[in-house]
């Protein structure tokens, strides 16, 4: 399974670290990947390329991404 975070500049964030950490921790089958995208083309290539079983969203994609989702939860 995949999961990840997607937004413009992800340099500063914990996620990878926290969710890795907390996959191993559960002994869940995952990993977790940071999707930087500098544009909204580019969140469009790695939804339609990547194998994402979920993912988090930063701003400024937060509310443009929804447009693209099959599925909101």
């Amino acid at each position: 399974m995949k999961f990840g975070l997607i937004g413009a500049t992800l340099s500063h964030s914990f996620s990878k670290d926290y969710f890795t950490k907390k996959f191993e921790r559960l002994g869940i089958n995952a990993r977790y990947e940071n999707f930087e995208c500098e544009n909204i083309e580019k969140v469009k290539e790695v939804l339609s390329n990547e194998q994402i079983d979920g993912f988090n969203v930063t701003i400024p994609y937060k509310e443009a991404v929804i447009d693209l989702l099959d599925e909101l939860s």
